[in-house]
């Protein structure tokens, strides 16, 4: 009797270690990245290859919270948010909302981006032969780009100039949907990053300013610009669990700074904007 007291004894002792054996591997896990309090010190930000002088532009604002910078730096647009929803990063930084809700509704995820958003990529129309829109005469030949997206947003800065009249019941247009085009308006299209070499011959193109300076162009000399700027603005992107945490808030504004709005207009010719002047 006495030895099966005794066995249950052990047993039981065992247990207890084992257990909080198991507690002590959790509490370590959930640290990760935390100090003491449990406060969050490290942070992991995936960004594009692209980007990689963007972030360091401000790495001082954001470590001078007291935050270290993590940067994963990727060679596409859809890896960064992969990592996100896995749960290797805290958040990811080059990507503007649509193209998020694009990716959670083909992948089941629930990305959220937060606010403040940083900066807007310029969208523009931009011709060598006139120099307002108003000149812009019947028949002219308009370029447009080939991806829906954009080409989307080419259309839909026309018809805010009120140059043509879309179809409203089209959410994402096309130059085939097109109501009314009172100009008669000419539309060729080509990939974006091609499309600045058709200045020459068209009357006008649409596109990301980003593509002109590529080609060697100015940015700045534009017809007007997209008023959808805020649609398309870039912003920090987390896991819909984080989009109330203080320190992802703490690092989109901290970012809201002279060392940024610098980095665009120098580094990036202007044809990034910040989204705070």
């Amino acid at each position: 009797m006495k030895k099966k007291v005794l066995s249950m004894f052990l047993v039981m002792a065992m247990a207890g270690t084992l257990l909080a054996g198991c507690g002590g591997g959790s509490d370590d896990s959930a640290s990760e990245g935390s100090g003491e309090d449990g406060e969050k010190t490290t942070v992991k930000i995936g960004i594009r290859a692209d980007m990689v002088d963007q972030l360091e532009s401000v790495r001082d604002e954001i470590e001078e919270l007291g935050y270290t910078v993590e940067e994963s730096v990727f060679d596409d647009s859809v890896q960064p948010d992969v990592a996100l929803a896995e749960g290797s990063l805290d958040m990811n930084w080059y990507q503007h909302e649509p193209y998020m809700q694009s990716y959670n509704e083909e992948n089941g995820t629930d990305l959220v981006m937060i606010e403040p958003k940083t900066f807007y990529p310029l969208f523009a129309m931009y011709s060598d032969k006139w120099d307002s829109v108003e000149e812009i005469p019947d028949g002219a030949t308009i370029g447009l780009c080939n991806d829906a997206t954009n080409q989307a947003r080419g259309l839909n800065m026309l018809e805010s100039q009120g140059l043509i009249t879309l179809d409203d019941s089209v959410e994402s247009p096309t130059m085939y949907d097109i109501a009314e085009n009172p100009h008669d308006f000419q539309f060729i299209e080509a990939e974006m990053s091609v499309l600045p070499q058709s200045l020459k011959d068209a009357d006008a193109i649409c596109l990301a300013a980003g593509h002109m300076v590529n080609a060697g162009l100015p940015a700045d000399n534009y017809l007007c610009q997209s008023d959808d700027n805020e649609t398309y603005a870039v912003g920090f992107v987390v896991r819909a669990e984080d989009k109330d945490a203080e320190w992802a808030k703490e690092i989109a504004e901290a970012v809201q700074c002279d060392d940024l709005a610098e980095y665009f207009k120098t580094d990036k010719a202007g044809t990034q904007i910040p989204c705070w002047e």
